[in-house]
């Protein structure tokens, strides 16, 4: 069941935004400036949860943090403490940035309050989230390590972290902030990709075109598939209550999208349920129906 708190807006900071993902802890100063800049034009409540990136990622691969303990807790215990170590760094950062440019942002880590099983979330703690809303706080949480009562250990990943807050909380829109300008019918780097304005989710859960996609070796968290497959979750879980945006960081439309219902032709891609279509083609042969001439 949903808390009473009107949210207005979850953003996502993506890893390969605020970050060189591929190279080692190296953060990018100016999309962090850009996000807090963006994020005090927001009129009501806001949570921003950022991705790993170049932090975190390489000692979760190296140590398999992931998949457990395995057989070794005592090397597995080093490697959650070091991941941690490595993504909470990039949280300070990101804080203080907010910080410094005038927003009451507070800095929110999961570990120790949220419990996986088999990496599946079995416990959330989203009422101190909720009181830090109503207080007049910016809550700002990052994908952790958690503790797994099946395998010791588990990645919990920004993106399973805004499913439960879509489920709890019904926000109007979450907004995933990226490096590139939506989502593409295949990796954007490829010359002849094309930017989709609107991706649509299927009644099973599946998008309604093929998208080729790609990530890099030490992302433990499924990179784009994962988060279409994010997406669609949100579509359904907030059973069409919120809306989906991928867009820019650094767009010059970044903030119709975060401050507004929407998104700019060429500015971005708003994922939406198919059922949308039927609906809207509805109330068009409605009003053609209408308009005919006696």
């Amino acid at each position: 069941m949903a808390i009473k708190c009107d949210v207005e807006v979850i953003i996502k900071l993506g890893g390969s935004a605020v970050t060189h993902k591929n190279t080692f802890e190296t953060i990018k100063h100016d999309a962090i400036i850009a996000a807090a800049k963006l994020v005090k034009q927001i009129k009501g409540k806001c949570i921003v949860i950022h991705g790993a990136g170049s932090f975190g990622h390489f000692q979760a691969h190296e140590y398999g943090t992931a998949h457990g303990f395995s057989n070794d807790a005592s090397k597995g215990r080093i490697g959650f403490a070091k991941t941690r170590l490595s993504v909470t760094e990039l949280q300070h950062t990101i804080t203080d940035v907010f910080v410094a440019n005038g927003i009451p942002a507070l800095a929110v880590s999961p570990c120790g309050s949220w419990l996986t099983s088999r990496g599946v979330v079995t416990r959330s703690a989203v009422s101190p989230i909720v009181e830090l809303l109503q207080a007049g706080f910016i809550p700002i949480l990052h994908g952790d390590c958690v503790l797994d009562d099946v395998q010791g250990c588990a990645i919990l990943s920004g993106d399973k972290i805004i499913e439960r807050l879509v489920e709890e909380l019904r926000p109007k829109r979450v907004v995933f902030l990226t490096d590139v300008d939506g989502i593409y019918d295949k990796p954007p780097e490829q010359e002849d990709a094309t930017l989709l304005r609107k991706v649509f989710v299927k009644s099973d859960g599946q998008m309604s075109v093929t998208i080729a996609t790609s990530n890099l070796k030490h992302d433990v968290t499924g990179g784009v598939r994962e988060k279409l497959q994010t997406a669609s979750n949100i579509i359904r879980i907030s059973e069409e209550h919120t809306r989906v945006f991928v867009v820019n960081i650094l767009s010059e439309a970044v903030a119709y999208s975060v401050c507004n219902l929407g998104v700019l032709e060429g500015n971005g891609t708003e994922i939406l349920a198919e059922i949308l279509i039927s609906k809207e083609n509805l109330k068009n042969k409605k009003l053609i129906k209408t308009q005919q001439p006696a």
